[in-house]
């Protein structure tokens, strides 16, 4: 090959790696306002935090659309008129999640055209606004960021210190101080309703999840010390968030976490220590948080069923106080082994063996309901029986509004059942046979399942809440896969993990959803020098 046409060659490269370089710095412009800025972002404190969040999402996705799109025709003309072959340039290619993503939007799209009330489904003004038009914006946050960002561990990092910002805040409004006057027009009846810079406080504990799986387990990958003591900083902040949140959703996204880290770290004795050692940051934080709250303040009197439990044991005490010892005892083993020892040397046993025991926690957690409902013996069970009793009131009328949303789902027909009644349209369907009864029983009006799934059972169908799943799933296997060679992507794995966990009580709301997706673009791009093997 001639000089000349090697440097033409060479010229074509720079080209594309301007190209591919351009957008990449636009991605993380993207990613930096929607993980950095827009959870600390609010006009009117609370009172129009979900309009105000909404739009300026709309507005965000808007304003980089224009620009990605004017950079990428610039770009384009550029390179007709120098003649690039366009094969040269290397591009990401379609992944399983990227399917996920495409066909939960064709469903969604054909599920509003089908719907009772098209332009309600659009906007979704008549539920959370997550019609299709955000969906559709979502999905172009998704792809843009996708297939054109170059991830770096510091990302995390700015996600955690923004949400460090609003957890700081909602703890500080727990024990009564209100930094930035929050509260100050608010009806003393809503004060612990909401919290931070998120809102209410189901939605805030569900961004606190987030920032809990990916701090443990950047803490648990990190060597570096001042890195690593940043994220114990993080770590203990977020549990002390999901603690204060004042919302048993929070409980979910904490089992999820700390059930399925050990499938993660039970690699060796490093990992058990570490694992052990995050056990008892959480045990001791329930144990002083309880201590430092006032019985008489008002969050006391709000604080969930679960806390009460899990503070009320006379055993909590003894549980922080064998965590610790156990912890210092494996510290002193690891000094006194040698590191070619069996139990200091990678392996699969640790995570067999706790997959088994999990196995069994399931079964028993199903025997215990099985007792409960079919034999009756919820006496046996102390206060936990409140939670393995299935009833209308179980878990603030949940059980209820997920029953009249099932019922709703089985009359649709066959075609409905498929695509659904149209994105965020659950109240609709709902008030349709059930209005009279939700006010008479309730004194009020449901318009979201509070499950995310059965949201979307009803809402885009069958075809679409598989298609939810299969993004979430794909996502999460990709970025296991990825994080062989870098571990820091098994954060956001976690992260979407406790989301996703937390979620089965929960609603989608844009002001935490498009947190997540972000991470999950974020999680499944990642290209660098470390990906180039594995894409």
């Amino acid at each position: 090959m001639d000089s000349g046409k090697k440097t033409s060659i060479a010229n074509i490269k720079s080209f594309y790696s301007k190209w591919r370089g351009m957008n990449s710095g636009l991605a993380g412009i993207f990613a930096i306002i929607i993980i950095g800025v827009f959870p600390l972002a609010f006009r009117d404190y609370y009172f129009d935090i979900l309009n105000f969040k909404t739009f300026f999402y709309y507005k965000v996705v808007i304003i980089f659309a224009v620009v990605f799109l004017m950079v990428n025709v610039i770009f384009l003309i550029l390179s007709i008129y120098l003649g690039c072959d366009r094969s040269t340039g290397r591009r990401r290619k379609i992944c399983a999640s990227d399917w996920s993503m495409l066909d939960f939007i064709l469903i969604a799209g054909i599920s509003t055209l089908q719907s009772a009330t098209p332009a309600a489904a659009l906007l979704g003004n008549d539920g959370r606004y997550s019609g299709l038009l955000i969906w559709i914006a979502y999905a172009f946050m998704y792809f843009a960021v996708r297939r054109s960002l170059r991830l770096r561990q510091w990302y995390l990092d700015l996600f955690l210190g923004a949400g460090m910002g609003a957890c700081i805040i909602g703890i500080l409004q727990y024990f009564d101080i209100d930094p930035i006057g929050f509260k100050n027009l608010m009806d003393p009846g809503q004060y612990y309703m909401f919290m931070s810079t998120i809102g209410n406080i189901n939605t805030y504990t569900s961004y606190a999840a987030m920032l809990a799986g990916a701090s443990v387990l950047l803490f648990f990958t990190e060597e570096v010390r001042i890195r690593k003591t940043w994220y114990l900083f993080c770590m203990s902040i977020s549990f002390a968030a999901l603690i204060t949140g004042m919302s048993d959703n929070a409980y979910l996204a904490i089992f999820a976490l700390i059930g399925l880290l050990p499938l993660y770290a039970f690699k060796n004795l490093r990992g058990v220590r570490t694992y052990i050692f995050i056990l008892a940051v959480l045990s001791s934080e329930f144990w002083s948080l309880h201590r430092m709250t006032k019985p008489q303040s008002g969050a006391a009197g709000q604080m969930g069923g679960l806390y009460r439990i899990i503070t009320g044991s006379h055993y909590l005490i003894l549980l922080v106080a064998v965590l610790w010892a156990l912890y210092f005892i494996l510290c002193w083993m690891m000094k006194m082994i040698p590191d070619t020892h069996p139990l200091m040397r990678d392996g699969n046993k640790g995570r067999w063996a706790w997959l088994a025991f999990l196995s069994v926690g399931i079964i028993l957690t199903g025997f215990a309901l099985y007792d409960v409902n079919v034999c009756g013996n919820a006496g046996n069970y102390g206060g936990l029986a409140q939670y393995l009793t299935i009833n209308d009131d179980w878990g603030t009328h949940r059980w209820y509004i997920w029953r009249i949303g099932m019922e709703s789902y089985g009359k649709f027909p066959f075609k409905q059942k498929i695509f659904g009644a149209g994105p965020d349209t659950y109240g609709a369907v709902v008030m349709e046979n059930h209005y009279d009864e939700m006010v008479m029983r309730y004194g009020e009006f449901f318009d979201s399942a509070h499950n995310e799934y059965l949201q979307y059972l009803v809402t885009v169908g069958l075809a679409g809440l598989v298609a939810y799943l299969a993004l979430l799933v794909t996502s999460i296997r990709k970025m296991i896969r990825l994080s062989g060679k870098r571990p820091y992507v098994m954060a956001i794995a976690f992260a979407v993990i406790c989301y996703a966990a937390q979620a089965a009580v929960n609603i989608s709301v844009p002001i935490v959803t498009p947190v997540m997706l972000m991470l999950l673009a974020m999680g499944v791009s990642g290209e660098d020098e470390a990906d180039k093997e594995i894409s």
